[in-house]
């Protein structure tokens, strides 16, 4: 990555989004000198994930589409991307691409312009909340298909529209079932201990499971490729034993648990060895 390309700052930021709090549109073509200095991508790789599971997931999905634009040399989109992803991290609900700020050929508005509707009348519904994971998947796919489109690139935008069309079958699953099914809690560096933003989530997990909504809990632990991979391997079940106790701790019966663990073999977020990524270093929680 080129050190030149940079992004924004906290306080930059809020220039060029619609104010600093709930729901936010981002310009892609507002761009001027400040990005060049304030904030650049291998400081957002390591801002430690911050709000719902969803912001997180965008963060998650922002981060690629960023590298994917650099690596062909369209700063424009890079610097964008990684715009939502600064604003994701920082727990920012950042809205899906708007048809409007892209000069998009005339025949495929129509398409488009239905896939957002349905992906907006979704969030109506509660899918942020109920269907975090993969509503953040539809999101950035829905503007990695906007951008493609574009760009005229045919391929790139059915591998993005395809992308989009698979989250979207999630997402309306699990409104169908009405349950929110995946919790993720994070951990800090070569820790397992549960921090108090994980026992928010975890509390939540508990109640859930209290109100007989789901017969049994999924735990997979996993960790970043910053260490020797047998070492991740235990420090990913230490974190997956810990969120088990937690719960037990809040009357989820032990024998309700399965506990899995994968080291860095499943990154949310891929990298190179060594890499320390917030993102990796979590425990999954499905309700089933």
């Amino acid at each position: 990555m080129r050190k030149g390309v940079r992004l924004l700052a906290a306080g930059a930021l809020c220039g060029f989004l619609a104010g600093c709090a709930g729901l936010q549109t981002i310009n892609p073509d507002a761009m001027d000198d400040v990005d060049l200095y304030m904030h650049d991508l291998e400081a957002v790789r390591g801002m430690q994930p911050n709000g719902p599971a969803f912001v997180q997931g965008l963060r998650a999905g922002y981060l690629p589409l960023a590298d994917a634009e650099y690596a062909v040399t369209d700063y424009r989109d890079a610097i964008h991307f990684a715009r939502k992803a600064v604003a994701s991290a920082k727990g920012i609900f950042v809205q899906p691409d708007a048809l409007e700020l892209r000069k998009l050929p005339e025949e495929r508005v129509g398409e488009l312009s239905a896939a957002r509707a349905r992906l907006m009348a979704a969030f109506e519904q509660d899918a942020r909340r109920i269907a975090p994971l993969p509503s953040a998947r539809a999101q950035t796919a829905f503007d990695c298909w906007l951008e493609q489109e574009e760009e005229r690139d045919a391929e790139g935008a059915a591998a993005c529209k395809a992308e989009f069309e698979q989250a979207m079958q999630e997402v309306d699953q699990q409104l169908a079932a009405g349950i929110q099914n995946v919790y993720v809690v994070f951990f800090a560096w070569d820790r397992a201990d549960i921090s108090p933003v994980a026992a928010e989530v975890l509390d939540q997990v508990a109640a859930e499971y209290g109100k007989g909504k789901a017969a049994r809990l999924i735990l997979a632990g996993h960790a970043d490729r910053s260490g020797p991979e047998p070492y991740n391997e235990r420090l990913s079940e230490r974190r997956a034993r810990a969120v088990a106790g937690y719960l037990a701790e809040k009357g989820v019966p032990m024998e309700a648990m399965q506990l899995e663990w994968y080291g860095e073999r499943r990154p949310r977020v891929p990298t190179a060895d060594g890499v320390r990524e917030p993102q990796n270093r979590r425990v999954e929680i499905t309700l089933k």
